[in-house]
């Protein structure tokens, strides 16, 4: 037994050592990497759009279309590898869809012309990959994940209801405050970064897709009298997805 016990204590004292001298150099370089990093603001223009319905029968079909808009804002960069890094971002960016819905209303096929306006916040965490270095400027590739915060929601519905005799108009306008104030989004781009006075500018393509259904309003109001009457349709699944151009600029 006390024969077997000598080596064991050799070996944790090897062990023990090799920790000791290897510890500094790599807290060291871990610390110089964590503490290189670089801030960055982005800003672009954006196409949205709403895929992923669930057809049910017919009950409804739906024709999309994109919605244009603006997406902005700021990263932090921290380089891991020389040629891996992690980016955390806080970004603005409007998204929604103009939805041309087929539906039966009192049991006429009616078409309804939807706009879904929805801004969010995003807060994507990615990982970037410089696939091409060069000694000023790099192809990158970027891909992750994240959480959106809708800030803002918009409805606006028109439609006719009619029967081939009688035309009876429907509209909506309301906000989305039925719809998720949660997203979360799958993200993956690429760019090109190029050293300029100092400062590296870029320019980036991105997608964005959500990971799950939003249930969107579809509900409509019919004149009645001096009042208005509700008629309430079943909510259209859909997904947030965009595509986005932006310029940038790292410090």
């Amino acid at each position: 037994m006390s024969r077997s016990r000598v080596p064991n204590r050799a070996i944790l004292r090897a062990a023990a050592l090799c920790v000791l001298l290897v510890y500094p150099s790599w807290a060291s370089a871990s610390g110089a990497a964590l503490s290189d990093f670089s801030l960055g603001v982005r800003g672009g223009f954006d196409l949205a759009q709403h895929t992923g319905v669930e057809v049910r029968g017919s009950e409804y079909t739906v024709e999309s279309a994109m919605r244009p808009g603006v997406t902005a804002g700021l990263f932090v960069y921290w380089p891991i590898t020389e040629r891996f890094g992690l980016q955390q971002e806080v970004v603005y960016t409007q998204k929604g869809s103009s939805q041309e819905i087929t539906v039966d209303i009192l049991e006429i096929p009616t078409t309804l012309d939807v706009t879904y306006e929805i801004d969010y916040i995003e807060l994507p965490t990615l990982l970037r990959f410089d696939a091409i270095k060069w000694d000023d400027a790099s192809l990158y590739s970027l891909f992750g994940a994240g959480m959106s915060l809708k800030t803002r929601g918009r409805y606006v519905l028109t439609g006719t209801l009619t029967d081939g005799e009688q035309f009876i108009p429907l509209s909506a306008d309301a906000d989305l405050r039925e719809v998720d104030i949660f997203d979360f989004l799958f993200v993956y781009g690429g760019g090109y970064e190029r050293d300029f006075g100092g400062k590296r500018l870029m320019v980036e393509y991105r997608f964005t897709m959500s990971w799950h259904d939003l249930s969107m309003p579809t509900y409509a109001y019919v004149p009645f009298e001096d009042d208005e009457l509700l008629i309430e349709n079943d909510p259209v699944p859909l997904k947030n997805q965009t595509y986005c151009i932006t310029l940038g600029v790292r410090f």
